[in-house]
């Protein structure tokens, strides 16, 4: 009897081990994966036939979800947009009286960046080409196409990190239900 109890305590024991070992790696992936403002993200990904796991890894490798995110060149906002890219959406969207603030409000800059994400998209045909015109601009973008010059290294980087990061948070949207139990320690 004594012999059972003991086997059934290692086995108790062994199962909490691997049931921390597993709740610490969430932790730690969502630690090295930020994720927030998942609602506002699905909606506009659906409205804009977007994957939201491949806008949430946009988010990250622009603003790693700092809503109040200032680049060195000026962009703003979760998905780091520029004031003049921002006003020209607000008017291809037929919004008027553009202000530079607005990105800075989540909920905007998410509808700006997502719109964006979908006419690079329709205007390049492939991801890989839409990041890179997100990344350095659309006319670097048409150039390093039309010439087959060479693509800024920082650009590349860009593209292969938002790549990788995409089924992480594919993975987070597929399992919702663990972003409750797994705290943020960043946001």
């Amino acid at each position: 009897m004594r012999r059972f109890a003991s086997r059934a305590a290692r086995a108790g024991l062994i199962v909490l081990l691997l049931l921390a070992a597993v709740y610490v790696g969430l932790v730690g992936l969502r630690a090295l994966y930020p994720i927030a403002y998942t609602e506002q993200i699905s909606a506009l990904a659906h409205e804009y036939t977007l994957d939201p796991a491949f806008v949430a890894a946009v988010v990250r490798c622009e603003s790693r979800f700092d809503a109040s995110a200032v680049s060195p060149v000026g962009a703003v906002g979760l998905m780091q947009i520029m004031p003049e890219t921002g006003a020209w959406i607000a008017e291809q969207l037929g919004i008027s009286d553009f202000k530079l603030s607005w990105l800075e409000q989540p909920g905007l800059n998410l509808r700006f960046g997502t719109w964006y994400l979908r006419s690079l998209l329709d205007r390049f045909g492939n991801r890989s080409d839409a990041l890179r015109a997100y990344n350095a601009g659309p006319a670097n973008a048409e150039r390093w196409l039309a010439d087959d010059s060479d693509v800024f290294p920082e650009t590349e980087v860009y593209v292969e990190r938002v790549t990788r990061s995409a089924p992480i948070y594919r993975f987070w949207f597929r399992h919702p239900w663990l972003l409750r139990i797994a705290p943020s320690l960043l946001l």
